[in-house]
């Protein structure tokens, strides 16, 4: 996932295997995941901090 994506697209992939996400927007990259506590690896941030990131946003 190289490509940037037009204005307005979004694409998350992951897989069955755990919580992490890869999200694409425009041309910016970014991983999401649960924290270790909660089965993810802890990867990147978790929904929740997402959520609080894009309400202060």
């Amino acid at each position: 996932m190289n490509e940037a994506l037009e204005p307005g697209i979004v694409v998350v992939r992951g897989n069955a295997k755990g919580f992490a996400q890869e999200i694409a927007v425009g041309r910016h990259r970014f991983r999401a995941d649960e924290p270790v506590a909660a089965g993810g690896t802890d990867t990147g941030p978790g929904p929740y901090d997402l959520l609080l990131a894009a309400l202060g946003a």
